[in-house]
């Protein structure tokens, strides 16, 4: 009986050990913007819909027309910052500036192209020639070209959270066991 509850409170602490889920950022507006005027989209489901990313795909073949966009982030209700991509609502892509200067193409998905296609009704979209260059030269051939990973991983630091919150519930369990240990050699055969 006793070991049981032995048992039973080590496993809560080490549950308590482990770190809560924090809150993390989201896309908090969308504001769509052509050369004459700007559109907000606040719908829940499209926002979720551009933070989740859409398909990443190749530059389209030329410049087309196109919007800019908006991306205003919120964490834990306070405002967080933003940045700004290029949406081609003719062949329905989005060009956003990755690491190293390079672009990453994304075809936006289901309510989140709808909203960004209505938002960009009414509005004159910037000329193709604003846009600059759409397809990067042709690298040099190399035998095992780098890896390239589609998203960063989010959580802004709760990985080592985790970590941290790992090893001490894992720190906890060792030590129970060593004072269930102790106590067995303690006890009188």
């Amino acid at each position: 009986m006793r070991r049981a509850i032995l048992l039973a409170t080590l496993a809560t602490l080490a549950a308590l050990a482990l770190p809560a889920a924090a809150p993390g950022k989201e896309v908090a507006s969308l504001t769509v913007c052509g050369s004459d005027g700007c559109e907000k989209i606040t719908a829940h489901a499209a926002l979720q819909g551009f933070m989740d990313g859409g398909y990443e795909t190749l530059a389209p073949e030329r410049a087309g027309p196109f919007f800019t966009v908006k991306v205003a982030m919120r964490h834990a209700g306070d405002e967080a910052g933003g940045w700004t991509v290029q949406y081609l609502r003719a062949v329905n892509l989005v060009r956003a500036e990755a690491d190293f200067g390079k672009d990453v193409w994304t075809r936006p998905a289901g309510v989140t192209a709808q909203a960004l296609r209505r938002a960009a009704r009414g509005l004159q979209p910037y000329p193709a020639e604003k846009l600059g260059p759409v397809r990067e030269p042709s690298p040099v051939a190399v035998e095992d070209p780098p890896a390239r990973v589609s998203h960063p991983a989010s959580g802004g630091g709760s990985s080592q959270l985790a970590l941290a919150g790992g090893g001490a519930g894992a720190a906890l369990v060792v030590l129970a066991g060593a004072l269930v240990a102790r106590r067995r050699r303690q006890r009188p055969r």
